[in-house]
């Protein structure tokens, strides 16, 4: 008798698994790889979604030109325009604030930069503007709702009478410039972004060891933590000759020490220690609309990626002594000459630059 059609039979049967519902074994494993790339691309996309969802959830908001009255033109929001970011750092003592301080002291602005990016991104300049300057403040909303009387002030005043909205305008009023963006952060929000990206190196010519601010450091350079940074860019009686005109240099230098230490240390390229400074970041910082999301902020920082690091210009806006107080000052009128070259977005004049580095030395020792 013929085997044959019982040994293709047989065949057959090997060909097929019986607990594979009746397909053949390598259809049944592209199959199951097919299925389990599927859902870990899936569950992926939801992973990144729900991350990019926290982050953009942390960030905090606030309208700086409704019923400011601001001047000059609509806030930049092309690639190709100049851009005026003002930096502040509040010194709020609420919520984890408070062992800073008195938490019903209200809150001012313990810092003011404002920060120009030439509109063909090649030049940068961050001009650190004097907390203690005595200018003239607008009138401007209040939290209770109410118009503040215009009045002369320190600059550091606009922060407690009507928040970030009024030190807009009031910078705003004292250089002609339309501030596009601001950005705020606290003293714990400060902390938790130099701890994030694993500290941020100072070097500093002698030791200091200051009771008032707790701040111990030797001399040489030191990766200091949050607290420490903290502590070296608000001290002021051990370091310089005590003024706030001498620590401004100690907050531009830390800046941009900051800065190197992010390009530097690997976090841009590391997902998990980028997602942990973008969370701190994203909880810390306080921004106008325009910057409130996510995507704007990565904008943001992708303009600023582009301006080569040696073309980032620090300085002081220009001052001089307050006569009716020596322990204040105001602006001088070389500041001008400085928001008009940021106004026509041309390089800081030599004699500005000279100026301020005459008074920063004046100031440091």
């Amino acid at each position: 008798m013929d085997d044959r059609p019982s040994r293709a039979r047989r065949r057959s049967r090997r060909r097929v698994s019986p607990a594979d519902g009746g397909f053949p074994t390598r259809r049944r494993v592209v199959a199951i790889s097919a299925a389990s790339l599927s859902v870990l691309t899936i569950a992926g996309a939801v992973g990144l979604w729900t991350a990019y969802n926290g982050l953009n959830d942390n960030i905090k908001t606030v309208d700086i030109h409704t019923g400011t009255g601001g001047p000059g033109r609509a806030p930049a929001s092309a690639a190709h325009d100049a851009m005026n970011v003002l930096l502040i750092g509040s010194d709020s003592r609420d919520g984890a604030n408070s062992h800073y301080g008195d938490k019903n002291s209200g809150a001012r602005s313990d810092t003011t930069m404002l920060l120009h990016v030439a509109a063909n991104r090649k030049s940068a300049t961050v001009a650190s503007i004097p907390r203690d300057a005595m200018v003239q403040l607008p009138s401007c909303t209040q939290p209770d709702g109410v118009a503040s009387t215009p009045q002369l002030g320190m600059l550091n005043s606009a922060y407690s009478i009507g928040g970030a909205a009024c030190t807009v305008k009031t910078v705003e009023a004292i250089s002609g410039l339309t501030v596009d963006h601001v950005l705020v952060v606290d003293f714990t929000g400060f902390k938790d972004i130099v701890d994030a990206i694993g500290g941020v190196p100072v070097t500093l010519d002698k030791a200091v060891n200051d009771p008032e601010s707790h701040l111990s450091l030797p001399a040489g350079t030191t990766v200091v933590n949050g607290e420490q940074a903290l502590a070296f860019v608000r001290v002021r009686h051990t370091l310089g000759n005590g003024s706030d005109i001498g620590r401004m240099g100690r907050q531009q230098q830390f800046l941009n020490s900051a800065l190197d230490t992010l390009t530097s240390n690997g976090t841009l390229d590391d997902p998990a220690k980028l997602y942990k400074v973008l969370d701190a970041a994203t909880k810390a910082l306080t921004t106008d609309p325009g910057l409130g999301s996510l995507t704007a902020l990565a904008s943001f920082a992708s303009d600023l990626k582009r301006v080569p690091r040696k073309d980032i210009t620090y300085l002081t806006v220009p001052w001089q002594w307050y006569r009716p107080d020596p322990n204040r000052v105001e602006l001088a009128s070389k500041s001008q000459e400085l928001f008009g070259a940021m106004r026509l977005d041309t390089a800081v004049p030599a004699d500005v630059l000279a100026l301020s580095v005459t008074q920063g030395e004046q100031t440091a020792s």
